[in-house]
């Protein structure tokens, strides 16, 4: 199996460059792909934020980051990855400052050939104007050197917000430069639940509704908001785990199988094909939910409703998955971190005592791998049932990488299937944004739960009136 490198020379501006995200996902990445050797003898990382910094007190902050988040560093690995960072502080509503971003840029370039360079907005949507529009103002995006703009997730809050950040970045890009990253698309079971539908045929033909009776997407974290009250009081769980990473994961299972070329489209048509169920109330579709001691985090307004738990019931018009409903549930400070699709497979009749409904779980996260859950009899004149589990670890074999690191690379590569594009992201948008506007109601109720748990009782009575309890 050939692995994904590349030889073309390459300058990675990181807006942010001091920031959350920057220090635990990209820094970390970065130097896995100079670990690996996967990056050409030239490029550069050049941070950009508007903290006072030189070079040498960025590479600081750098090397403290990789040191803090891997597990261990090989020590010529990491000098040799060092050598390559630089730092240029600037506004990012300042022409002139991009324009002394390009200067350091051209000479650090003196001498490449065919580079390629890259923007990387680790910052939030509120700038995401500015620093477009004097990439373009400071000739750092040129037309003439091959770019990409990488937009991390999630873009914009709303649907109307979304509009206007797409407006921001096609002044300046061409749609074909611009790749939204929503990290999960990067992890490889996560693919894998478009592939194991494409390579297995027998498995393709089980996901029917004539055979299926629900779908259960969970996505369960063990920690909290880490330090992070600043973006997750304005985005919560419900915009920042559905509007992305449940919704990708939902529609991985439901597209049609197609090219690779085709993939973005194919998740946008099956995105498109959500709905949300005919309900009296709203409150039968969805559910919110925050954890005890959310409010004492460092950040974090004394009454504020912001859900750190959320339920949602979704159905598709897809005409083999007519009919099922699907249980989205995400949450925080829970007992476990686990990322699933549970699929409950229907049982016209009981078949004995002990038996329960078959069921497939593809597990992405956590003791990630497939189950299988079937029935065998015991012992006896009667027929009485047991579970029968039959099951294998989704373990990464071949060219592995974290997430960040594979997308990375697939950019320099001018690799686009992984990355959302802007229908993706409106449809995902055009779909949550009544479900937002009602958790954002003032008479919605906000549910409570005890860190460390499975989650809201709440949640349980919810699923209890379709009939059913989460897995």
């Amino acid at each position: 199996m050939s692995e994904i490198s590349t030889s073309h020379p390459f300058s990675f501006v990181l807006f942010g460059g001091s920031g959350h995200l920057a220090k635990i996902k990209i820094y970390p990445a970065l130097y896995v792909l100079a670990l690996k050797k996967r990056l050409p003898k030239d490029y550069a990382i050049v941070g950009y934020a508007r903290s006072d910094m030189d070079d040498a007190a960025f590479r600081k902050l750098v090397e403290e980051a990789i040191r803090e988040h891997m597990i261990e560093v090989t020590e010529p690995a990491l000098e040799e990855f060092m050598k390559h960072v630089y730092y240029q502080q600037g506004q990012y509503d300042s022409a002139a400052d991009f324009t002394a971003l390009n200067e350091k840029l051209t000479a650090i370039e003196k001498g490449w050939k065919d580079n390629v360079r890259l923007a990387y907005y680790s910052v939030p949507p509120t700038v995401f104007g500015d620093i477009s529009h004097n990439l373009c103002e400071g000739n750092v995006h040129d037309g003439k050197i091959p770019f990409r703009c990488i937009v991390e997730k999630p873009v914009g809050d709303s649907l109307e917000s979304f509009e206007a950040i797409k407006k921001q970045l096609v002044g300046c890009f061409a749609e074909d430069e611009i790749y939204l990253l929503d990290h999960y698309l990067g992890k490889e079971a996560v693919r894998n639940i478009y592939y194991l539908r494409h390579a297995n045929p027998i498995f393709e033909r089980i996901l029917k509704n004539t055979l299926i009776d629900h779908v259960e997407i969970t996505a369960m974290e063990n920690k909290g908001i880490e330090g992070r009250a600043g973006y997750f009081e304005a985005a919560g769980t419900f915009r920042d785990m559905f509007q992305s990473h449940l919704l990708m994961m939902a529609s991985l299972l439901t597209m049609r199988i197609q090219s690779d070329e085709d993939l973005a489209a194919g998740r946008a048509d099956a995105l498109g094909q959500f709905y949300l169920p005919a309900a009296t109330d709203m409150d039968e579709v969805a559910l919110q939910a925050q954890y005890s001691g959310y409010q004492e985090e460092e950040g974090v307004k004394k009454g504020s409703r912001t859900n750190t738990f959320a339920c949602l019931k979704l159905m598709t018009r897809i005409s083999k998955w007519d009919g099922v409903p699907f249980y989205l549930h995400s949450g925080k400070k829970l007992e476990k971190k686990e990322t699933r699709i549970s699929i409950q497979f229907q049982e016209p009749r009981p078949v004995g005592e002990g038996s329960t409904p078959n069921r497939l779980d593809i597990i992405l996260q956590g003791e990630a791998g497939m189950r299988m859950y079937l029935q065998t009899k015991m012992g006896g004149t009667e027929p009485a049932f047991r579970p029968l589990v039959l099951e294998d670890p989704l373990v990464c074999v071949g060219d592995c990488l974290p997430e960040h690191s594979l997308m990375i690379l697939e950019a320099i590569h001018g690799k686009r299937h992984w990355f959302l594009d802007f229908d993706e992201v409106k449809t995902s948008w055009r779909l949550v944004d009544p479900v937002q506007k009602h958790l954002d109601a003032s008479d919605t109720p906000l549910h409570t739960y005890k860190a460390g748990s499975k989650g809201p009782e709440a949640a349980n009575q919810w699923i209890e009136k379709d009939g059913l309890e989460w897995f």
